[in-house]
């Protein structure tokens, strides 16, 4: 039997291949874990923490604060944390926050459109956070790092300025043990049909995939493309108490 290898396949395998090993410019791989512990039936954005929310197009400035005093400059815990954010004109950007434990410590940054993820930068002996991390503004929390984490675990990202965002593989899953929770997880986008949601938060599902303590995962073969400005994650539907996870991967690369 011969095999035909199209050159189009051979090529498609070798760009991905090379913009994994930043061989390609302006093209990077990125990727997005989303972790949730429920306490019981939960419809959510997949983070860990509650309501979720965007912050206003023209950015804030932002409190991080701990619920430990062990997360401190000095302490066992967290010590700084590094924040990588979009400015107001979508552009990549990253700060440095020092914790002062319970005590909140504003950003540098007054103008964070969209927190892409924050992660643990150094700390004592404890190696994580002692406490849970949060980025927010009054009762509204952006992100988080949970208690014994070294990162935030939320599924959600934009795009930045002149930039394309390719995603090709997906991977999510739910587990509850003897609880048996029915987990439905959807891939959301607040950026559908032309319209722009982003201001009001909403997310419209592309699709999605139900769990009982099962996980799963695929390769788009067709990749899904999302443009500077466009928001998407995963959203659940959990009906008992449940882990949550989702992973999807991709690149991107100059619009």
């Amino acid at each position: 039997m011969t095999i035909k290898v199209y050159p189009e396949t051979v090529y498609n395998q070798d760009y991905m291949l090379r913009v994994g090993l930043g061989k390609v410019s302006g093209a990077s791989a990125i990727s997005a874990y989303g972790r949730r512990l429920t306490a019981g039936a939960e419809t959510n954005i997949l983070w860990p923490d509650g309501t979720y929310a965007l912050p206003a197009s023209t950015g804030i400035q932002m409190s991080v604060v701990s619920t430990s005093a062990n997360d401190t400059a000095a302490g066992t815990g967290t010590r700084t944390i590094e924040i990588h954010y979009l400015d107001a004109n979508l552009a990549d950007q990253s700060e440095t926050v020092t914790l002062n434990g319970v005590t909140p410590v504003l950003t540098v940054a007054t103008n964070i459109r969209f927190i892409q993820c924050m992660h643990v930068l150094t700390y004592g002996t404890g190696k994580a956070a002692a406490g849970t991390i949060t980025a927010y503004v009054g009762a509204q929390n952006y992100a988080e790092i949970s208690t014994g984490k070294l990162r935030c675990s939320s599924s959600v990202r934009m795009v930045p300025a002149g930039k394309k965002m390719i995603v090709n593989t997906i991977h999510a899953g739910s587990s509850s043990g003897a609880a048996g929770a029915s987990t439905i997880i959807e891939l959301v986008t607040c950026n559908f049909g032309g319209h722009d949601y982003t201001a009001d938060s909403i997310f419209i599902p592309l699709g999605s995939a139900t769990f009982q303590d099962n996980s799963g995962g695929i390769n788009i073969l067709c990749p899904l493309v999302f443009n500077a400005g466009d928001v998407f994650g995963f959203r659940f539907e959990t009906d008992k108490a449940a882990t949550i996870t989702g992973f999807w991967s991709g690149w991107t690369e100059n619009a």
